[in-house]
């Protein structure tokens, strides 16, 4: 079939430009990309990822081909022309270009026009539609069609990106696209077009490895698992916890067993998101703390961390996104919880009378009626600051580990949010937590009275943080961090000179 661009001037494909450059590459820089090979794209596949694919190609400059089995669909062209492609028939799409986008599923594989892919660079791009288990002994889709075409050069790549990651680049600008091929040359050709869309490649090696990159989309959020296992387990510790404490202890000790299990839903709930949440965001910094103290002993940032520590560190942004939900959580069920009657301490000594009751005709009593005041104390004041102003602070440091918005800060504004603020949210949530139980942080204990309370033992690891922190804030130890940090190794002849490096 013959050439279907959508272009007034389409005699020849120097000429060919797709519909009206509506994706930010002008008439002119088509017809310049156009005239370069390198520039010249053709996707085998018209449906929504092939047209996803070939618009973001247009943006970043290159001329897009989409071949097509029948191009010759009104509906099919309408859309192409969205795309700033132009439609042709397959045979004639793959003569044009040297990179060739197979944006069909497997089972389409042996109906493409095989014999003049060969010789091409192939950009496989396909998914399984469900994960393998047990050894690795089929062979992927990629190594599927590298058998159907064995003079061609594939490259496994892109399949980590959904249509609409491709069609909204901009909320992911900094997603990973892991590529797999025999052949270095092909991978690099592919890895400069990743790079012009505005991604990241990674190279997982050659073919072989494009079974485990086929199953990375299948995967169900597998960073996360770890992190919601650890904070689901300190969550359980410490429900346990508070339920031998506030119900169970209790009980022993009043002899009411009817006494208490009420507030197991709601009450007992808010009181350990609320601990779960504090010691998650001390997690976050203590593996950071430990990271410097090993780099302080050993002399250099060089040397690998223990691998516990390792994955500690890497998981550090999902604590703290879990620990946002917590604190979040937190907040919404205290603002319906915390009135005079449930938290008296906090607010305005009650005004306490005493008034005579009729109980019938010939019967008076005299009660003793608790008029409650709503204006809050001084310790009641600056604990709902304290705590307004920690949640504050953790939603700044939520929105700023976004992908989208790390993009747009500078190292120094980064590590500014995330440390220097991490540390006032941390200090801020901690001292939220002792002035709402002022009384009893320091008069009172709990189970049998040897036990701690709920608000004590939330401190724990918040202020291990703060003492782990406090000698690494001293000037000499400061300094000496900092150096090693920027490339100086205790012991080495060229010490010196590394230390200079930037």
């Amino acid at each position: 079939m013959d050439n279907l661009s959508f272009r007034a001037d389409e005699m020849n494909l120097a000429d060919m430009g797709g519909g009206g450059g509506t994706n930010g590459v002008g008439a002119h820089g088509k017809r310049k990309a156009a005239h370069d090979p390198d520039k010249v794209i053709t996707v085998l596949g018209s449906g929504d990822y092939g047209r996803a694919i070939s618009r973001r190609f247009v943006s970043a400059g290159y001329t897009v081909l989409i071949g097509s089995r029948d191009p010759n669909r009104s509906k099919l062209k309408n859309l192409v022309r969205q795309t700033g492609a132009t439609l042709m028939s397959q045979e004639a799409a793959i003569k044009e270009a040297g990179v060739v986008v197979v944006a069909v599923g497997r089972d389409h594989y042996d109906h493409l026009p095989l014999s003049l892919l060969q010789g091409k660079i192939l950009i496989d791009v396909s998914n399984n539609t469900e994960r393998r288990k047990g050894p690795h002994s089929y062979r992927s889709n990629a190594e599927y069609l590298q058998g159907l075409v064995q003079e061609a050069k594939v490259v496994k790549g892109f399949n980590v990106l959904s249509a609409y990651a491709l069609e909204n680049g901009g909320l992911q600008g900094s997603k990973e696209v892991l590529l797999a091929g025999d052949h270095t040359d092909a991978k690099q050709k592919v890895s400069d077009m990743v790079r012009a869309m505005g991604f990241h490649p990674v190279d997982w090696g050659n073919l072989p490895a494009a079974r485990d990159i086929e199953d990375v989309p299948l995967r169900l959020m597998p960073s996360w698992k770890r992190p919601v296992a650890v904070v689901f387990g300190i969550f359980v510790f410490l429900w346990i916890l508070a339920f031998f404490s506030f119900q169970i202890c209790h009980n022993m000790a009043s002899g009411n067993w009817e006494e208490q299990w009420k507030h197991i839903p709601m009450r007992n709930f808010n009181r350990v998101i609320a601990i779960t949440a504090l010691w998650t965001l001390a997690f976050c910094y203590i593996p950071g703390l430990i990271a410097a103290y090993v780099q302080l002993w050993r002399g250099t940032k060089y040397s690998r961390f223990p691998k516990w520590l390792d994955n500690w560190l890497k998981m550090r942004k999902q604590l703290g996104l879990i620990m946002l939900g917590l604190a979040g959580l937190h907040a919404c069920i205290s603002v319906a919880y915390i009135t005079p009657q449930t938290t008296a301490w906090v607010y305005e000594e009650p005004t306490k009378i005493q008034a005579s009751v009729v109980l019938n005709a010939d019967n008076t009593t005299t009660e003793t009626i608790t008029i409650y005041n709503s204006e809050f104390n001084w310790r009641g004041e600056l604990f709902l600051v304290l705590g307004a102003i920690a949640t504050c602070l953790l939603v700044v440091l939520g929105i700023s580990s976004l992908p989208s918005v790390t993009a747009t800060l500078s190292w120094r504004e980064f590590t500014f949010i995330q440390s220097r603020l991490g540390w006032v949210a941390l200090i801020a949530a901690a001292s939220h937590d002792v002035f709402l139980a002022w009384h009893y942080m320091f008069l009172y204990w709990g189970c049998f009275r040897t036990l701690p309370i709920g608000p004590q033992y939330a401190l724990y690891p918040p202020f291990i943080a703060v003492i782990m922190k406090l000698p690494l804030l001293l000037p000499p130890v400061d300094k000496y961090l900092q150096k090693i940090r920027r490339g100086y190794e205790r012991g080495t002849h060229d010490e010196t000179e590394k230390a200079n490096l930037p």
